[in-house]
């Protein structure tokens, strides 16, 4: 079994294999209209790593609270895309280019969680999961607790 980590808005913890965002707005790997788990890391900090990028700019003291949650994947449920494998321009900010990258996975997902590079961290692995694959329900919540952001990492 393998263990993932996903940070969540306090707000939408009670949901935390919810893919209703992405599937409205698309990201780096999917368009909108198909709806993926972001945010699944190999370990938190590189979980946390994600999230901060993407914090609004804000005080420290009024940043949204957020979750931390482990996932258990089911045994044999992911492989991992090689960084080389990819075109250079798989970093770029502009999503509409690397979204077609993955479509075959994301039109028939041979394996449930699907690993790649992270962009902010590129030697870092994020899994994206899908929900259409027969394993999704498998996906396991086994810890949950409150996303504790040291304050050096916000003022500067």
């Amino acid at each position: 079994m393998a263990i993932v980590y996903r940070v969540v808005r306090q707000k939408y913890a009670d949901r935390p294999l919810d893919v209703t965002g992405t599937w409205l707005n698309g990201g780096r790997w999917n368009p909108p209209g198909v709806g993926i788990l972001y945010t699944t890391a190999e370990h938190p900090a590189l979980a946390l790593v994600e999230i901060l990028v993407h914090m609004p700019q804000v005080p420290f003291d009024e940043l949204p609270a957020y979750r931390l949650f482990s996932l258990e994947l089911p045994q044999n449920s992911q492989r991992v895309v090689d960084a080389t494998d990819l075109p250079p321009y798989w970093q770029e900010n502009a999503y509409n280019r690397s979204q077609h990258l993955l479509a075959e996975w994301l039109a028939k997902p041979d394996v449930l969680a699907l690993g790649v590079p992270s962009s902010v961290m590129p030697s870092g692995i994020n899994y994206l999961l899908h929900p259409a694959h027969s394993g999704y329900g498998s996906v396991r919540v086994i810890d949950e607790k409150p996303l504790v952001i040291d304050p050096r990492l916000w003022s500067k």
